[in-house]
């Protein structure tokens, strides 16, 4: 049987109140997620819905785009992916996604 202690502890992702901004435009409202370790895991919804720039947020691909801000809190492995001081990059580099198009980053 497992306890709520391990159960928790199995959390690798953990998105609390997220609120994702373009400008005054709200993309992603109140959007709360728990991913378990190990567990595969798929956003379904129609086109529009928000599940590319939920991801974005996930992977800080965001920060590329001026304008955006997110309120709320992402934490991997119990470390917030926001906080000062964090590296994007180091983040991209352990949070692995799988895009429908090739490169998701602008091109130059």
């Amino acid at each position: 049987m497992t306890t709520v202690e391990e159960k928790n502890s199995d959390i690798t992702l953990a998105i609390s109140n997220l609120d994702m901004y373009y400008g005054a435009f709200r993309a992603l409202r109140d959007i709360n997620l728990d991913v378990h370790r190990n567990a595969v895991t798929a956003l379904i919804g129609p086109s529009g819905s928000g599940k590319s720039t939920l991801l974005r947020c996930i992977n800080r691909m965001n920060d590329l785009v001026p304008g955006t801000r997110i309120e709320g809190e992402i934490l991997f492995n119990g470390e917030n992916i926001y906080a000062p001081g964090v590296d994007p990059a180091e983040i991209r580099l352990r949070i692995g996604m799988v895009f429908q198009k090739p490169n998701p980053f602008p091109k130059s």
